[in-house]
């Protein structure tokens, strides 16, 4: 282990594949290549560096401008999330966008989840040092999914890409620094209380984290992807943002849901979603 990383055994074999399943763009697009015998990242002036199994759970480059704020209100990197906290993110978005109809909101967002330190506050690791948690009191309110607990050695499944613009920040090589906005509230209770009853409705209409990530890849986007349409603007298989314009077999997705969520035993009914045809009203944020 160098510097708190692992030496990547990600061949362009397995990143290939990522590709097949319609999660990463092709090489002649975003210019992936492998970093397979790397012992730490060596990347060029021009790449960043992704993990597998964050490309799984909903990331692409270049990154949308909401996971971009984040990143810089918590101070953070990429590389100091761990996987399930990844994917907490493109839920939220999702369900904002293609279920709510409306634009992410920060400060919903920051009401529901807090940061904190990996694995403990005496040793913050540099790689993965950063664990997304959603509120105690938000279990009861927010829709309910359980993520896989054993999720192998992620940390050895990283790959160079071109850092596409806009860029993400050139890679620091020390741990997160924990600070008070790791665990602030939003500060427009106002708004909350109106967006959050919407949240809880769809929780209450069945709707589950399965629901939300089975319609991302039915649409063969990554909603942490900056996008020429938003969820609600989703113009169906000519939209820009699809990674291919193949349609998926539902069977075909719910194996990739399978390998991110655990207790997951059927296919689940997607309620009408927002896109061209069928608009949001307009919400002021």
């Amino acid at each position: 282990m160098a510097d708190g990383w692992k030496k990547s055994k990600l061949s362009e074999t397995k990143i290939s594949s990522l590709v097949s399943r319609h999660l990463l763009q092709p090489r002649s697009i975003v210019q992936w290549q492998s970093a397979e015998g790397h012992i730490r990242p060596f990347e060029k002036v021009a790449e960043a560096i992704l993990f597998k199994s964050f490309i799984e759970r909903g990331l692409a480059i270049p990154i949308c401008n909401f996971l971009r704020g984040l990143l810089f209100h918590w101070g953070i990197q990429l590389h100091h999330l761990i996987p399930n906290s990844i994917l907490y993110v493109p839920i939220f978005v999702h369900l904002c966008e293609a279920f709510r109809r409306i634009h992410p909101h920060f400060d919903l967002f920051k009401s529901l989840f807090y940061l904190n330190p990996h694995p403990n506050i005496r040793n913050i690791a540099r790689v993965g040092g950063a664990h997304l948690q959603l509120r105690p009191k938000m279990i009861d309110r927010y829709i309910s999914y359980t993520p896989r607990r054993q999720i192998g050695e992620w940390k050895t499944e990283w790959f160079y890409i071109d850092n596409h613009a806009p860029a993400i920040p050139e890679r620091v090589p020390s741990p997160p620094q924990q600070c008070s906005k790791w665990f602030a509230h939003g500060q427009n209770k106002e708004k909350e209380d109106e967006l959050m009853p919407r949240i809880v409705a769809l929780r209450n209409k069945g709707v589950t984290r399965v629901t939300v990530m089975l319609s991302w890849l039915r649409r063969q986007v990554q909603p942490l992807q900056s996008h020429y349409n938003l969820g609600f603007e989703y113009i169906g298989l000519t939209d820009p943002s699809r990674f291919s314009s193949e349609k998926i077999y539902e069977e075909e997705a719910m194996i990739l849901v399978h390998n991110v969520l655990e207790g997951v035993n059927a296919i689940p009914k997607i309620l009408q979603l927002y896109h061209v045809r069928y608009p949001p009203n307009q919400v002021i944020i």
